[in-house]
């Protein structure tokens, strides 16, 4: 075989592994476009909202935000696309006290975000609307780590006997590593929700 065959066939490949990526990469995002703003709605807790346990391998869950009411003004059938965008300040826990720990916590942190009682589609989040927003949280110190957490979401609603829809909002941690148990306080919180029409 010649070196220009060679080459060829190294084009060739190389071209079919772009292709093929590219491919992948497409499946893995969702593009919506050409919609039109329609409202905005914006909520906003200054209440703390505090959820902790104490045994090796333990999770809780609390509300964070309950029934937002959003509306989307499409007619019955038709469909609107939601954003949602959370930002959150968070006090992350040592339940160790800070003691042989070496400063981690160890759970996974989570918002459950809801629309209509079911996860957002396209999300991110997973079938049950978890959305991770840290894991493994480490301080340099024996206190608390306190930092913004923010993240977004998608969904998709249509209208199918009402214009009305409801957003929830859960925060929850899980000590995966089956150590001292979990807790975190979301000091402050601010939502908006975008509503969009095709």
């Amino acid at each position: 075989m010649t070196n220009a065959h060679k080459f060829t066939r190294l084009i060739g490949c190389a071209l079919a592994a772009t292709v093929l990526l590219a491919t992948i990469t497409m499946k893995a995002q969702t593009i919506i476009s050409n919609e039109t703003l329609v409202t905005s709605t914006f909520v906003v807790n200054k209440t703390p909202v505090k959820i902790s346990c104490l045994v090796a391998g333990c999770s809780v869950k609390a509300p964070l935000l309950t029934s937002i009411p959003i509306t989307c003004p499409a007619a019955i059938g038709a469909t609107c696309t939601f954003h949602i965008a959370l930002n959150a300040t968070v006090t992350i826990a040592l339940p160790c006290g800070g003691e042989d720990c070496l400063g981690t916590s160890g759970p996974s942190n989570t918002y459950q975000f809801l629309v209509d009682g079911s996860a957002p589609l396209p999300g991110p989040t997973n079938a049950q609307g978890n959305y991770i927003f840290s894991a493994n949280i480490e301080t340099d110190t024996l206190f608390p780590s306190v930092a913004q957490y923010p993240a977004a979401v998608i969904a998709t609603v249509t209208n199918s006997s009402s214009q009305d829809h409801v957003i929830d909002l859960n925060v929850s941690c899980v000590d995966e590593e089956k150590d001292f148990g979990c807790g975190l306080t979301v000091n402050r919180s601010s939502m908006r929700v975008d509503v969009f029409e095709p």
